[in-house]
């Protein structure tokens, strides 16, 4: 009986290991040895005050090493199969994903089926000998908590640690990080945190997700003061430049479109953007840093739509899903800028409203109109989405039978140019690979990656022509959300290319989360020209606003003052920041007016998004 008591309280623990071992082994075992063993230990506490908690109330030692075992089981399997396609690994916040799981895994499953048979046989089944192991080894070993004084008090307790961990309270939440997780030291931009993988790695699997967890609650800084926000932000100039007028805006969201002509090392029978780089010179073209680097595009139209940033965020969140729980019809975004100067604001997606439940933002913004998934006829569908061609198409269409006495704000998103980048993805293909260092396979994928921006590319010379035949002022709005997510024989691709590997971690990181943007119009735009030879970066968040402060319309504040921050910090997300100058900063050590701003837009954001 001793001997059951001993091992109900022991078994646990070498489950506890074997999964964390679980997460080390699929990832080649790399950050095993810098693991921070200080969160490691508390994340041992967390977990034996949940399973304290499941035997306080089941009085069994087998079922609750059953519960926790398969819920640890999934949840690891789980972050393992996400981080093979995303290289994100597993957050609490995913259990949001339930509502639009079967849409999530349409778009991912071509590129996932590959990793899942991998998985079946590395993890599913071998790794899971152990597991069913020790159940079985508890299951015989079965004690029960007859004493309820005993039960009680374990039930107390560990609901109490539970309680004190997740319910928000900013003194807490600071002691933990700064305890725990070493929070004070992370400005010294340990380089494994640059990525929320790196994050999981250094910190251990449940601790990294705990520790996300509570890093993604938000609260106003020391220093939040409203009548000082309100001061500085209601005092915003006017921007004097109003040369862009009052012009129908069409945004086209492209899917991971990135200039890809720019790695030399890699070369095509043809380019594969000339449209892109001829429109160069046509328009204002500038550089961005996306919030997001494989995925999550969510985050990227996010900032676009509200100038928020996700800088304020912690890894992993996602504000349509997390922010918008409720009714924001305050909070800010283009769209409700453009309502109130008598646009007809439109939204054409080809996925549903579920998807990272995008539907919360849409009825707080309160567009005109939203069209969700589309019905596409075959016809329409190339390498598996809805064809470039197509949302052109639609985009013409839209112009050619709106009412020419309103003005028209049009965004669409594509969806060719999405994961899965296979050869097979397409039937023929306009464009090869006539020189790289890459084996076949890796080159394939590049090769599949490149014809969806070509395709792009070819559209949107299209559309600029188009446009130009148009009596009523319009500009095209055209940016990349982030860079491709191309996996192939076990890696990431475009890290291996020598472009995102020089001797310079800053510019390498930089390149990562560099897309690109233009915006095109078919009326002269000389001044804003001579304009761009000064403002060259912008992120999402102010590639809107830039838009809004040269146009002839009543605007709010709130985007004025934003406008005025781009001379500071052109473009920026959590990790790398670059300004006017090209000078490249980590966000987490910039100093004097780029410190005192970033800290300021805190504030502001928290105004804006959080407390009202």
């Amino acid at each position: 009986m001793k001997k059951d008591k001993i091992i109900s309280f022991l078994l646990p623990l070498l489950l506890f290991i074997l999964l964390e071992l679980m997460f080390y082994i699929s990832d080649g075992l790399d950050g095993i040895v810098d693991i921070h063993w200080i969160s490691f230990i508390f994340s041992i506490f967390l977990f034996y005050a949940i399973y304290c908690l499941i035997y306080s109330l089941t009085n069994n030692s087998k079922y609750t090493f059953l519960i926790v075992s398969i819920t640890g089981y999934l949840i690891m399997v789980g972050s393992i199969i996400k981080i093979a396609f995303s290289l994100e690994p597993f957050y609490l916040t995913d259990l949001l994903y339930f509502n639009s799981g079967g849409e999530i895994f349409s778009i991912i499953e071509g590129s996932i089926w590959s990793t899942i048979k991998y998985l079946l046989i590395l993890i599913f089944i071998a790794a899971s000998i152990i597991p069913v192991g020790l159940n079985i080894f508890q299951f015989k070993h079965n004690y029960k908590l007859d004493n309820k004084i005993v039960r009680i008090v374990m039930f107390s307790v560990s609901l109490l640690f539970l309680i004190v961990l997740f319910i928000p309270n900013k003194g807490i939440d600071n002691f933990i990080l700064n305890t725990f997780y070493e929070k004070d030291k992370q400005n010294d931009y340990d380089i494994p945190l640059v990525s929320n993988l790196g994050y999981y790695r250094y910190y251990g699997h449940l601790a990294g997700i705990y520790g996300n967890f509570i890093e993604g609650r938000v609260y106003p800084h020391d220093d939040y003061d409203v009548e000082e926000i309100a001061k500085v932000v209601n005092s915003s100039p006017t921007e004097e430049d109003k040369s862009l007028g009052k012009p129908n805006i069409i945004v086209v969201f492209s899917e991971s479109f990135w200039d890809i002509d720019q790695v030399e090392e890699i070369t095509f029978d043809k380019q594969v953007t000339p449209n892109f780089n001829r429109l160069k010179e046509e328009g204002l073209f500038f550089d961005m840093i996306s919030p997001s680097y494989g995925g999550i595009s969510a985050n990227v139209e996010y900032e676009f739509m509200t100038g928020g940033s996700l800088n304020y965020f912690s890894n992993g969140y996602i504000p349509y899903m997390s922010l918008y729980t409720d009714n924001k019809e305050n909070s800010p975004s283009i769209i409700s800028e453009l309502n109130k100067n008598d646009y007809y604001t439109k939204l054409v997606l080809y996925t549903s409203p579920n998807l990272f439940n995008c539907r919360n933002f849409y009825k707080s913004a309160q567009p005109d109109s939203v069209e969700y998934n589309r019905k596409i006829e075959d016809k329409y569908i190339k390498g598996k989405y809805v064809s470039e061609e197509h949302i052109v198409d639609s985009i013409i269409n839209e112009l050619d039978n709106k009412d020419k006495d309103e003005k028209l704000f049009y965004f669409t998103a594509t969806m060719q140019a999405h994961m899965p980048y296979k050869l097979s993805k397409y039937d023929e293909y306009d464009i090869d690979i006539v020189d790289s260092n890459l084996d076949e396979e890796l080159n394939n994928s590049i090769k599949s990656y490149a014809q969806g921006i070509y395709d792009a590319d070819k559209q949107l010379g299209r559309l600029y022509d188009y446009i130009q035949t148009l009596d009523e002022d319009t500009i095209i709005i055209f940016y990349g959300d982030h860079l491709p997510y191309i996996k192939a024989d076990g890696k990431d691709v475009l890290t291996e290319l020598e472009f995102f590997n020089t001797d310079d971690d800053k510019l390498n990181l930089y390149r990562k989360y560099n897309t690109q943007a233009l915006v095109l119009a078919n009326y002269n735009m000389d001044t804003l020209k001579e304009e761009n030879k000064e403002i060259k970066y912008l992120s999402p968040d102010l590639l809107s606003t830039y838009v809004l402060n040269h146009m002839d319309i009543e605007l709010s504040n709130y985007f004025k003052w934003l406008y005025t921050t781009k001379d500071i910090i052109g473009a920026s997300n959590k990790f790398i920041s670059i300004n006017q100058n090209g000078e490249l900063y980590y966000t987490n050590q910039l100093k004097g007016d780029m410190k005192k701003l970033n800290d300021f837009r805190y504030n502001v954001q928290y105004k804006y998004f959080i407390e009202e």
